[in-house]
């Protein structure tokens, strides 16, 4: 079955400026040439007033954090991903078309994409732009181990894990294990492309196989 609809959960997408929003927009961009609906949910406090905008042909539902100022970090986050994952939940209830796979990106939205998988029985897929053993070099802190557990968890429960760089690829490797066969480098040309939605549709399709076991 060819996937028609994804769901893609990130914590950054244009007009947002960083690092991640520039490569989430393309990898979209990308599924909407190949006929792939999208439905954006992502953090935007500026905008969340909107509820959601019609850009490009992707629907962008944004939110506002539930709690700011949060007492630490990660109970920040841990408050933003219920927030992601109500809205990305009425996406699977209301909309005429429900998502063939979530996609989250980074592992601020990995809570979210857990709970969603397993309420709505969808592949997750995953893509890390860096791990926390690269941005606090090895550090072993409360606060870190607390990341790492949650990279840990959507790397194993991911169905595939796409990244941007042979580097993230053997980090990802290297810190949890993973085999290789389970990470998809790409280039963001190849995004553009369609490569994004191959990937998809062989994700469901091994999907729909097991099931049928």
């Amino acid at each position: 079955m060819a996937v028609k609809k994804a769901l893609i959960v990130t914590w950054e997408y244009s007009p947002k400026i960083g690092s991640i929003a520039p490569a989430c927009e393309t990898l979209v961009k990308g599924l909407v040439a190949q006929n792939i609906k999208v439905d954006v949910v992502t953090w935007d406090d500026w905008r969340a007033y909107m509820g959601f905008e019609d850009r490009n042909d992707v629907r962008i539902h944004y939110i506002s954090a539930p709690i700011s100022p949060a007492s630490n970090t990660i109970t920040f986050y841990a408050t933003l991903n219920t927030e992601l994952e109500r809205v990305a939940a009425s996406i699977f209830h209301e909309s005429p078309v429900v998502p063939d796979v979530i996609h989250v990106h980074e592992w601020i939205t990995v809570l979210a994409g857990l709970s969603l998988k397993n309420i709505f029985n969808k592949p997750l897929i995953l893509t890390l732009y860096s791990l926390e053993d690269h941005r606090s070099h090895g550090a072993t802190s409360p606060f870190n181990e607390s990341i790492k557990a949650i990279e840990r968890k959507g790397v194993k429960a991911a169905s595939k894990i796409i990244v941007f760089s042979n580097f993230m690829r053997d980090g990802i490797v290297d810190v949890y294990g993973v085999s290789k066969d389970k990470i998809c480098v790409m280039s963001l040309d190849e995004a553009l492309s369609g490569r994004t939605a191959e990937i998809y549709n062989e994700i469901v399709e091994q999907d729909q196989s097991i099931s049928v076991r």
